[in-house]
């Protein structure tokens, strides 16, 4: 499924707000149910009934199909033939957890289940959702050298360049894909002089959210095989296939990926052992410089 295509309203906070909802409904809700108790009364400032109503709708519509699609909703018709709508009991009880005051572990939950659902996909020789395919080829893309916000300075070039436009077509796409980004804790925006702003790619958030996941002390290669099992977009080798001929393909771990370890080797979470043997190691490349890790080992999980 597209989501920027075919469902550009669609968003993170959307689905977490649907989410804390169901998981309060064990008989789940039907959707004029949600209509009523979700719609954001903040649409309705400065604009008609109608029109505020009708983007609350293609809000919560796009986000259930997308929510379905990338299996935290499951729906079915009620007794009364209307759609009934009810969060996965797999992650039931992760949504239950959530603290009313943190979205991380959900933002963390989304990417997972986003780029779990992307590999499967590649797996059965379908193409991957637009946002799934945009991420991974972005977190392909040297992080020193950020995209633009506007579309028409830069991006638009770029994605015709690498033949990505299948996955971002046009201004609409890219901010929504933008938010998709930034909702899922992999991306920034940086002002440069107060008129230039920057997308930039940043996934030590998405790491640090499953270093709990990760083994605690692990042969480089097989830390980095592991990390992108849990986050294909970080550059598991299937996904990158995917991508259309002509777009950058890594050699050793994507430079986004290298960033972020760096990153949190600087803040004290990991320790990054280094190899003088260059067919046992993993190669981080980032700006030209590059350094073997023979050895991952987690110095410590937070949140």
């Amino acid at each position: 499924m597209d989501y920027l295509k075919q469902h550009n309203l669609a968003s993170v906070p959307a689905l977490l707000v649907i989410s804390r909802y169901l998981a309060t409904q064990p008989d789940g809700a039907e959707e004029n149910e949600l209509q009523r108790m979700l719609q954001p009364e903040a649409m309705a400032e400065g604009r008609s009934a109608s029109s505020a109503g009708n983007d609350a709708s293609n809000v919560l519509t796009s986000s259930l199909s997308v929510g379905e699609d990338l299996g935290l909703f499951d729906s079915e018709r009620s007794g009364r033939g209307l759609r009934l709508w009810n969060l996965k009991d797999s992650i039931r009880d992760d949504v239950g957890r959530l603290p009313s005051a943190d979205s991380r572990g959900f933002r963390s939950l989304v990417l997972r289940l986003l780029a779990a659902r992307a590999l499967e996909e590649v797996r059965a020789g379908n193409a991957p959702s637009d946002v799934a395919l945009a991420l991974t080829w972005v977190l392909l893309r040297d992080p020193l050298d950020p995209l633009s916000t506007n579309w028409d300075k830069g991006p638009e070039a770029a994605f015709e360049n690498a033949g990505m436009r299948t996955a971002v077509r046009n201004a609409e796409q890219w901010r929504a894909f933008q938010r998709w980004a930034r909702s899922l804790g992999i991306a920034t925006v940086a002002e440069v002089g107060g008129q230039e702003a920057y997308l930039l790619m940043d996934a030590s958030k998405a790491l640090l959210d499953v270093l709990g996941r990760l083994p605690q002390q692990e042969r480089a290669e097989q830390w980095f095989r592991q990390l992108q099992e849990i986050l294909p977009v970080l550059g598991h080798p299937i996904l990158v296939s995917a991508l259309p001929e002509g777009s950058a393909r890594p050699q050793g771990i994507p430079a986004s990926l290298a960033l972020a370890v760096q990153k949190l080797k600087r803040r004290g979470v990991l320790d990054l052992a280094l190899s003088a043997d260059a067919s046992a190691a993993a190669v981080l490349r980032i700006g030209g410089q590059s350094l073997r890790i023979g050895e991952v080992r987690v110095a410590e999980v937070t949140g």
